[in-house]
């Protein structure tokens, strides 16, 4: 047996999981849990059914946990579907769970069975009945394709998906269920005991089918009334529901119903009015939000604490440790009575209204808090998303749509923070077509908020034309800062096409927003620029990336923040000094990855793993992509630029050649059908050599003058450097001046424009040449030269071309002898 490391402890080894923390105990059915532990171990999807309030969740939890070790090294991860309405935000709600990153181009079904496809864990999809369809289709797709997944679902229905296996939860024996009450009275009354009450508390328990919701609510009720009198109290409640019409219904679900109306006719009007208002959360909700939506009317808004502690002590609602507030939440069969409660006294528009209400106000009041100090209110307003989405749904459907509009205006920056791009993009879209004529500040806002998500979306061009919009209206009104922040936005599209141009509309922008007082629209103009000039080897750019970045991490601005550092890693890399470039591109990632989406953290990951394709890194900048690949398997282009470039060059210079046309073919396509841009430039040279190393060379040789003339009408000077050197490799046959030329002409070019890393590439090249024309001290000098070098930058040669540069060296000794070479090497090392 392998010792365990010094200081690791049990809980170290324990696999990840989000399992939610229970605050009660965990009362009974060991057998029910050793059956479901038996057929977790047997099958891959088991669903756990039954009735509202029959313990399905607690004892998938309680299940899920005990399973934890046995699950897989990946870990037990738990999704919670009870607030979500639109089936398709299943997928997404899914991903979030496992933080895999989704590109806003691929079904998130898609990048999931990719991501999952060699993890071994167990998923447990928790409250699936209203959304049948949807997990199912889910279920089924990771089943098939990701073998070492299995499946943990709780619902009333099954999801009817090949392999499931059904387990019906069964009414607690009696002696679990008198435990239960027993259990839950004495939280409820601390000098409970069962001295005298045994027969009456069974009564109770018999009475409510052994339904453990049902067992909880009456014994919250035992500080006011004794267990015989909640005996007898349900007797009346379950007599009057059984005369009546829901007679029709099932029995266990009647049970329930009336054990709830018996509670909740047992509050007082105002928490009743509290109660019944609380249905219009989505999801949990803090003190603040409960004050907003519930005061009014026999609810004094001072009153709502009071209230709320009285509903948690009857079992009515559930409060939970928030972080930094404690957050409350009906239980999802509590809730439906309570919507069904809001209908019948006719308060639900009103509640709603209330609700929208509180939640424009908070994202209006955070959207320049998110300017300032943008970690803690990001993760304020992420705790409310369920919500912010009803709240939209019920604005925007609205007759007058302005408090909709208005909410969808403030989340625009949360949207794009957060990667929810195709849902923000949705929503913005919506919003501007209920007024499509409407010329205001607000309409201008929507735009522009509609071109920041287009930038993320993979949709330049319908981000340059919302831009443009807004641009227009913003302009007509006097918003000056609006205004700025457009012209931003639209300086993103042409970086690819015409850096010049986005660098001068950049500025322009950076302008405008300094003088309407806009630090954030600057910040990111400044950006824009910043990427400008080192797209084109213009590294003075890094002082100010080192100045802005400092800025806006001062108010966690991480997603500029992370391209600054980007800027960075451009100029250390190009001016010699792999080992930085890979410190700078490993705090770029640290710095997004909080962020959670596909487009900040997958383009400074595969920046990463591009540096360490020069650093000799090969396994490990695969594995940084790992998680990515899988999410862009059916991508569009536009999505997947700087990763397929990225790993082009990883399987390049590990000398997996096939996956390198692969990945750079893909690269050289990007944008179609405008693939005249910065990015299929730098797929070309990559893809002409690896083309040429595998004998191609007549598929090789238009891409290397594409790539030529791409390159210099783009004024992309390290790709030009590359793309002479593959063309200096394709005529050394038969034009070995012309080849020398070649190299030279890229070894000036990167002297001039302090490309400095890549001298040694021309030092290999030429080393080469001199060989053939027997200058074997020359070929060694050059050599030696190379070697020193790379060692200092930490460039690695390439393992790809490591065979040639060693036949060089072999035929230099062979041509100048032991001494002559050892001589050679030791003069070209000190050059």
């Amino acid at each position: 047996m392998t010792p365990e490391p010094p200081g690791r402890t049990m809980a170290a080894m324990a696999p990840p999981t989000n399992l939610p923390v229970q605050l009660t105990t965990f009362v009974g059915r060991s057998a029910e849990l050793a059956e479901v532990q038996r057929l977790l171990g047997e099958r891959r999807l088991v669903t756990v059914t039954g009735p509202g309030g029959c313990g399905k969740t607690r004892l998938a939890v309680e299940a899920a946990a005990r399973q934890l070790h046995a699950a897989g090294r990946d870990g037990v991860w738990w999704v919670d579907l009870g607030a979500v309405t639109d089936p398709g935000l299943v997928g997404k709600v899914t991903a979030s769970a496992l933080g895999v990153p989704l590109d806003p181009a691929v079904r998130p079904l898609a990048a999931l069975r990719s991501q999952l496809s060699g993890r071994c864990l167990l998923l447990c999809l928790d409250t699936c009945e209203h959304l049948l369809d949807a997990t199912a289709e889910l279920a089924d797709g990771l089943l098939r394709a990701c073998p070492g997944v299995s499946v943990l679902a709780t619902s009333r229905e099954p999801l009817r998906v090949a392999g499931e296996t059904l387990w019906r939860v069964p009414p607690l024996a009696e002696a679990d269920a008198v435990r239960l009450f027993a259990d839950r009275a004495a939280r409820a009354h601390r000098g409970f005991t069962m001295n005298g009450d045994e027969e009456a508390v069974r009564t109770v328990c018999s009475r409510l089918d052994g339904i453990p919701l049902a067992i909880e609510l009456a014994a919250a009720w035992v500080p006011t009334l004794t267990p015989a009198q909640i005996a007898v109290g349900l007797d009346d409640a379950l007599g009057l529901l059984a005369a009546g019409p829901r007679r029709r219904g099932i029995a266990r679900h009647q049970t329930l119903v009336a054990s709830i109306e018996w509670s909740h006719e047992r509050l007082d009007e105002a928490d009743r009015a509290a109660f019944r208002r609380l249905a219009v959360f989505a999801g949990s909700f803090p003190l603040d939000a409960a004050r907003a939506v519930c005061a009014g009317g026999p609810v004094a808004a001072d009153d709502i604490v009071t209230a709320l502690a009285r509903l948690v002590d009857k079992s009515l609602l559930v409060v939970h440790d928030g972080g930094t507030e404690a957050r409350y939440r009906l239980p999802d069969t509590i809730r439906q009575y309570a919507r069904h409660r809001l209908e019948a006294a006719g308060e639900t528009a009103a509640t709603r209204d209330r609700h929208l209400d509180h939640f424009l106000s908070l994202a209006e009041r955070a959207e320049p808090e998110l300017e300032r100090d943008q970690d803690t209110w990001r993760r304020r307003l992420e705790a409310d998303h369920d919500d912010f989405r009803v709240a939209l749904g019920w604005g925007l459907s609205a007759p007058d749509p302005d408090g909709g509009r208005r909410l969808a205006a403030a989340l625009a920056r949360l949207w794009f923070l957060h990667g929810h791009t195709r849902e923000g993009t949705a929503f913005l879209r919506q919003a501007v077509e209920r007024a499509p004529d409407d010329r205001s500040p607000l309409q201008a806002r929507l735009l522009c908020g509609l071109a920041m998500l287009g930038l993320v979306d993979g949709d330049p061009a319908a981000a340059a034309a919302a831009a443009d919009r807004g641009r227009d209206i913003a302009a007509a009104n006097g918003d000056d800062a609006t205004r700025a922040r457009c012209l931003t936005w639209s300086a993103y599209g042409p970086l690819y096409v015409d850096p010049a141009s986005a660098r001068r509309r950049a500025t322009e922008a950076r302008r405008q927003a300094q003088a309407a007082g806009d630090v954030v629209a600057a910040d990111y103009g400044l950006l824009l620029e910043t990427s400008a000039l080192a797209l084109h080897n213009r590294h003075a750019a890094a002082a100010s990336a080192k100045e802005l970045l400092e800025r806006v991490m001062r108010r966690g601005e991480r997603f500029c923040a992370a391209f600054a550092r980007s800027c960075q890693v451009y100029e250390a890399l190009f001016g010699g000094d792999v080992r930085r470039a890979d410190a700078l591109a490993s705090e770029a990632v640290r710095i997004a990855e909080p962020l959670g989406d596909f487009f900040c953290v997958g383009h400074n990951t595969s920046t990463l793993a591009w540096v360490k394709s020069f650093s000799g890194e090969i396994e490990a900048g695969r594995r940084l992509l790992e998680p990515l690949v899988g999410s862009i398997e059916d991508a569009g282009l536009v999505d997947v630029s700087w990763m397929a470039l990225a790993l082009g060059r990883l399987h390049l210079n590990g000398g997996d050649l096939d996956a390198a046309v692969a990945w750079f073919t893909r690269g050289a396509r990007f944008g179609e059908p405008m693939t005249d841009n910065a990015v299929v430039a730098r797929a070309l040279p990559g893809l002409a050599g690896a083309l040429r190393r595998l004998g191609r060379h007549d598929e090789a040789r238009p891409h290397v003058d594409r790539a030529v003339a791409l390159a210099r009408r783009l004024d992309v000077p390290y790709v030009v450097g590359e793309a002479l050197d593959e063309a200096a490799f394709l005529v050394a046959d038969r034009d070995p001046d012309r080849a020398e030329d070649l190299h030279h002409e890229a070894l000036a070019l990167r002297i001039e424009r302090g490309a400095r890393t890549f001298y040694v590439d021309s030092l290999d090249a030429l080393a080469g040449l001199a060989v053939r024309a027997e200058s074997f001290a020359e070929a060694v000098r050059l050599a030696a030269a190379s070697d020193a070098a790379r060692a200092s930058m930490g460039y690695a040669r390439p393992l790809v071309d490591r065979p040639a540069h060693a036949a060089t060296l072999a035929a230099a000794r062979a041509g100048l002898g032991d001494d002559g070479f050892v001589a050679a090497r030791a003069e070209g090392s000190e050059l």
